[in-house]
Parts: structure tokens; sequence; C-alpha cells
């Protein structure tokens, strides 16, 4: 297992530093500001892609049926009812507080929501669709996650130079603390049927909605919902152990 998960981080990170290395330099020469429409814009979109590429590399002669897996819906009812509670535990709770801007419109989230599949969405596939149940398989739902948080929060950390990402103006911190409610949530989407659909669908309009509709401030609000959304993902967690343990 331990190699396994070895190899898969190499690859990923590997492939992520290259491409957003390539990003920075650019950036430093002022060749390239997020997103501008250049071949910095393809240089992002393979780092962001690395974890799904990586899983495609070393795991798809190895197990063929993993990807057919984990690429359907089991109960879509369920899954998408999930999914919106947890968007809306996300950015909800925040507006409750006061500590939402508006900043687009409804039709431009809509609009990226696929496109924000590539940049984000399809990382899923590596964190959530492999690295997360192999982890729980040996530490538990709660500490793999903390675990698959922690290399995700690492993994980000090359954003923080690449002009007009968010990461490069805004604080680090906060965006941790909202990529640990994210991890919960997404690990809980995956728990519940073992797709990575919702998952995919979680981080994709998560992104759109932070880029072309809301701005969420780094108050009380954020750490509520990054609370209630562990909570909550605990709880999904603990009920799916239940049910599968009464079959």
């Amino acid at each position: 297992m331990y190699k396994k998960i070895c190899r898969y981080l190499i690859a990923a990170f590997a492939i992520t530093y290259l491409f957003w290395g390539l990003d920075i330099v650019l950036s430093c020469l002022g060749l390239y500001e997020h997103p501008a429409y250049n071949v910095g814009i393809v240089f992002y979109v393979i780092a962001a892609c690395a974890p799904m590429a990586s899983v495609f590399i070393l795991w798809q002669k190895e197990d063929g049926n993993f990807l057919k897996t984990i690429f359907r819906f089991q109960n879509p009812l369920l899954e998408l009812s999930l999914l919106l509670a947890f968007l809306l535990i996300r950015f909800g709770i925040p507006f409750l507080f006061g500590d939402v801007r508006i900043t687009g419109r409804i039709w431009q989230v809509l609009i990226f929501i696929p496109v924000m599949f590539l940049f984000g969405g399809f990382e899923e596939v590596g964190w959530r669709g492999y690295l997360q149940p192999v982890l729980e398989e040996k530490c538990g739902f709660i500490i793999a996650t903390l675990i698959n948080w922690a290399i995700w929060v690492v993994w980000h950390i090359p954003l923080c130079f690449i002009k007009g990402t968010y990461q490069y103006s805004g604080s680090y911190l906060w965006f941790a603390i909202s990529l640990l409610g994210a991890a919960f949530s997404a690990a809980a989407l995956h728990r519940v049927k073992g797709s990575i659909i919702p998952c995919i669908l979680f981080h994709a309009t998560g992104n759109a909605i932070v880029s072309y509709g809301l701005s969420i401030g780094d108050g009380i609000g954020a750490i509520v919902s990054c609370a209630a959304q562990i909570i909550f993902a605990i709880l999904i967690a603990c009920l799916c152990k239940r049910t599968s343990s009464h079959r």
C-alpha cells in the first residue's frame, strides 16, 4: 500500500510542480497572469489535472475496472442531494454571517462549472477516487481525510507564486481552512456510494462560485462553515459505516 501511495504522490507532485513551475517562471517574467489565455493556461491545466493523470498512468493497466467503478452514479438522487447539502453548508453559512460579497451572476457560474472540471474538478479522481480509500483502509475516515487534506495543502503551494491566483494575493491560512472543509465534504460524498462524480461536481461548482459568483470573507462565517462541513461529513461517514455493517 505504501509503495502505491508513494508512486502516486511522486507522479502527481512531479507533474504539477513542473508545469506550475513553468507558470511561475512566466509569471515572474511578466508573461502570464492567471487566467491569461496563452501557453501559461495550458501549463496550468496540465498541472491541475496531474492527480487524475497519475491515476491513469499508474493504475489503469493494473486495474481497468477502477475507473469504470468510480465514474458512475450508484444512487443519483441521494448523491446529488448530499452534494447540494454540502454546497449549501459551504456557501450558505458565510452568507448568513454576512461574510459573502456578490461578484458575478448565476449564469456565469453555470457556464463555468464544466470549465472548472479542468481547473480543479478532475483532481478528485486522484485525491478522493484513489488516495482517500487507500488511506481509509489503514487510518479510518477522519485521520485519512486529515492526511489527504495536509497533502492537498502542500500540493497547492506553487499557486502562491503565480500572479492572478487567489493564493497569490490572499491568505494561504484561510485557503487551507477552506480546503479542510472541502476535503471532508468531498471525502463524505465519495464514501456514500464510492462514486467520484459528486466530488468532481462539488469541486468544480465550488470553484465556479468563488471565481464568478461570490467572494467569501476571511471571518467567523468561514470558520463555522468549515466546522459544519466537517461535522456533517463525519456524520455521513458514520451512517455509511453503520449501514454497511447491517447488510
